[in-house]
């Protein structure tokens, strides 16, 4: 015959307790200020490297003088 183990301890409960979570609206109203600011962000970022392509491509395209 084995000995039981028993109950296991704190973080088994599951979602237990989590229906009257007033904070989440809060919560969501974060999670979509953060996700527009990440969006802004990448458009800059995106913006910006395709200026820096587009100077790098015209500076290869031009031909180069030799005055001399």
């Amino acid at each position: 015959m084995a000995i039981s183990k028993g109950k296991p301890d704190g973080g088994q409960g599951g979602k237990r307790g989590h229906s009257n979570m007033d904070h989440w609206e809060f919560t969501e109203e974060i999670k979509l200020a953060a996700r527009k600011r990440r969006r802004l962000a990448a458009k800059t970022e995106i913006k910006l490297a395709r200026i820096e392509f587009e100077s790098e491509k015209s500076n290869h395209t031009q031909p180069r003088r030799e005055d001399a």
